[in-house]
């Protein structure tokens, strides 16, 4: 795979776990994730089952939560992924930035990033 198609192959594994979270349907979680999956905010959610256990609890306590990524940076075995979370239209949203290591293309590790208020909020 040349240069450019791996970084946009690495992007789309990032934006298919964040649509997993969204829609529910964790059956990619395999996919996706490494089986050594450590999300940094959430350690006790570790490997893909943890992780497809995590989602079904998250849909059915929250299920208008979403994950509105923005933007999607960087290539080789980092990536940062920008955007929002909240319950829909309307509602305030958390701005956050994930960073994201991957080996080959799936995701390994991930850290989570509060973005500050701005002045007036």
């Amino acid at each position: 795979m040349d240069g450019e198609m791996a970084v946009q192959a690495r992007h789309a594994v990032v934006a298919r776990y964040f649509e997993m979270w969204n829609t529910g349907d964790s059956s990619i979680a395999a996919q996706v994730l490494c089986p050594d999956w450590t999300d940094h905010a959430h350690p006790e959610v570790t490997g893909p089952d943890s992780v497809r256990q995590a989602v079904g609890r998250l849909r059915a306590a929250r299920p208008d939560l979403r994950f509105d990524i923005t933007a999607i940076l960087g290539g080789g075995d980092l990536v940062a992924a920008v955007g929002e979370v909240g319950r829909g239209p309307g509602a305030a949203a958390s701005r956050l930035m994930w960073l994201i290591r991957l080996e080959g293309n799936r995701m390994a590790e991930m850290w989570t990033y509060h973005a500050a208020p701005s002045p007036g909020e």
